[in-house]
């Protein structure tokens, strides 16, 4: 067994290792931490063991940036990042608010924030899926013209 992508590999070994700590009892874990864990573990350790697929993530890392501000413009990555920044901004005028004015955030606000963060999220997901199939388009139709 060859290791293609060490980062990778990597990675699914630290997923990986939840999954006997939840077997064994140490740890209770819900349904969703189990399929979480597996899930990412065999992502990791596919991309890192599979020669294909390791080529495969490297020339999505290698070109994201470029084909990322090809797609959606020179601040591609606000709009990949919007969760995040989201999150961020709220937590910091949330704590501003709460610490200097000592006012309790009301609770609709809250629904409201989670709401928004919910719908940053998969619009970031539904970009960075057109950006990796971009990539593999484009990756797919260079071979196809080398041959």
């Amino acid at each position: 067994m060859k290791i293609y992508n060490k980062k990778y590999f990597i990675w699914g070994i630290i997923f990986f290792i939840p999954l006997p700590l939840f077997v064994f009892g140490v740890i209770k874990a819900e349904l969703y931490q189990w399929f979480l864990s597996i899930g990412l573990s065999a992502k990791f350790l596919f991309a890192g063991l599979s020669k294909q697929e390791s080529e495969r993530q490297d020339n999505i890392e290698n070109n994201y940036l470029s084909v990322s501000q090809k797609l959606f413009g020179k601040y591609a990555w606000i709009k990949t990042n919007l969760p995040w920044f989201i999150t961020g901004g709220f937590f910091a005028v949330t704590l501003f608010i709460r610490f200097v004015f000592d006012i309790i955030i009301p609770v609709w606000i809250v629904v409201c924030f989670v709401i928004a963060l919910t719908i940053s999220v998969f619009y970031s997901i539904g970009l960075e899926r057109k950006i990796t199939e971009y990539i593999d388009k484009e990756t797919n139709s260079n071979n196809e013209t080398k041959s």
